[in-house]
């Protein structure tokens, strides 16, 4: 059995993997969704001191404080910055890193640099120069959970919050968790509207 944490994207929180979470426990494994400062139930943490560092310290404090070890660390979307930087501060409790659908940026890259918007997100999303996001969450729906039901579609609606500008424009790093030589994976979805599958199988 394994001890999964789940790194949730951007303008979602430890909630969006409620349902991974339930299966994976179902079979035995142990999970932990925490959820980064300034999203979901930490909403109101948001401000200009947030940073993707303390995204990174939010995620590696979980680790020590709940005594975790031989960790399989899971970041989807914007959770894919996030997680090879807590495995740089926290490599002895890592076990592997995977991204699932999520951004890989190269030292000095951006996310916005990295993933070039698809056609979906472009109409659900107009981004100012400083990466300040104007969203449509209806049509944000569309990308993010096209193949959804209306309840599961229902049930991000009333959860999303929006998107923090530095998480889009703050520089990326990874050669130095390349270093560490952990293992890795990345997880492809071939129908996803936001990180589309040719772009996605680029990271790998």
């Amino acid at each position: 059995m394994a001890v999964f944490v789940l790194v949730h994207g951007g303008g979602q929180g430890g909630w969006v993997w409620q349902q991974v979470a339930r299966l994976l426990r179902g079979e035995g494994h142990d999970v932990y969704t925490p959820t980064l400062s300034g999203f979901g139930e930490r909403s109101h943490l948001d401000g200009p001191h947030v940073s993707f560092q303390t995204f990174v310290e939010d995620l590696a404090n979980a680790l020590i404080f709940e005594g975790l070890s031989d960790v399989v660390l899971v970041g989807h979307s914007m959770g894919g910055v996030v997680i090879p930087r807590v495995a740089e501060m926290v490599p002895e409790r890592i076990r592997r890193v995977v991204w699932a659908t999520a951004v890989v940026t190269r030292d000095g890259e951006s996310l916005i640099q990295a993933v070039p918007q698809s056609p979906w997100i472009a109409r659900a999303v107009k981004l100012g120069p400083q990466g300040i996001a104007e969203t449509d969450l209806e049509l944000l729906l569309d990308a993010n959970i096209h193949d959804g039901t209306p309840e599961q579609r229902e049930f991000i609606r009333a959860r999303h919050r929006p998107y923090p500008p530095h998480a889009l424009l703050e520089p990326g790093r990874l050669s130095a968790f390349l270093k560490l030589g952990l293992p890795t994976g990345y997880i492809v979805a071939t129908l996803d509207r936001a990180i589309e599958p040719h772009i996605a199988r680029g990271f790998m």
